[in-house]
């Protein structure tokens, strides 16, 4: 996947957006689609599940917060925070987006542009 397909899915998931708040909520629904839940996940040196977003926890400021779990115990940590081991396409295209989105360098995740 190269950059322009990055901007492209980013596009398609905040063009009805009048703000910045919206563009959040476009994102975070796209995410909430185009991950394959649940996805194994390194989260603070450990190995965990993401099994989900949590909504009513996320926000603009705050960001995409994703509910992990790692045995019986489920937490909410930020989806930045959330290292995805080995992601189907389809899941590796769309935290690709969400790290452009935060403007986090993504060079190593897609191809020249």
């Amino acid at each position: 996947m190269d950059k322009a397909r990055i901007r492209e899915l980013l596009q398609d998931a905040t063009v009805d957006s009048c703000d910045e708040d919206e563009a959040f909520w476009g994102l975070f629904y796209a995410l909430d689609e185009g991950l394959s839940f649940p996805l194994q996940a390194q989260v603070l040196g450990e190995v965990a599940s993401l099994v989900d977003l949590d909504g009513a926890r996320s926000g603009l400021r705050r960001g995409v917060m994703a509910r992990v779990r790692k045995g019986d115990r489920e937490y909410t940590v930020a989806l930045s925070e959330v290292e995805v081991l080995d992601p189907d396409p389809a899941s590796a295209e769309w935290l690709a987006v969400y790290r452009y989105w935060l403007g986090e360098d993504v060079a190593d995740l897609v191809g020249p542009s």
